[in-house]
């Protein structure tokens, strides 16, 4: 199935430089489901509950993060009014390039 998933400009950017995955506070889809950002077509892989520090420890990179505290103050500027708590559950997505059509 065909879904949209948001994504702010330095989500965008980090797409295109290999992010794979990304923690939202609802569950967007199921594993196969595809979206689009940009013209550029993505797969849902896998999809779990996890907590903040599980992303933080776990999933920084995929997530396209330099460092812990660059996802920590990225987190806090998309969520300003609750701000990065790590015990908080998140739905963390991983995705890949979805299958491109030959021009």
């Amino acid at each position: 199935m065909k879904i949209e998933i948001p994504f702010n400009k330095w989500s965008r950017e980090r797409l295109k430089e290999g992010k794979c995955a990304t923690s939202r506070n609802k569950k967007y889809g199921v594993e196969g489901d595809t979206f689009t950002v940009d013209g550029i077509e993505y797969i849902i892989t896998d999809i779990a509950r996890v907590s903040l520090q599980t992303v933080l420890d776990l999933g920084v990179q995929e997530e396209g993060a330099d460092s812990k505290e660059e996802f920590i103050k990225v987190w806090k500027e998309i969520h300003p009014r609750k701000g990065f708590v790590p015990e908080q559950k998140v739905w963390f997505h991983r995705f890949k390039l979805g299958i491109q059509d030959e021009i």
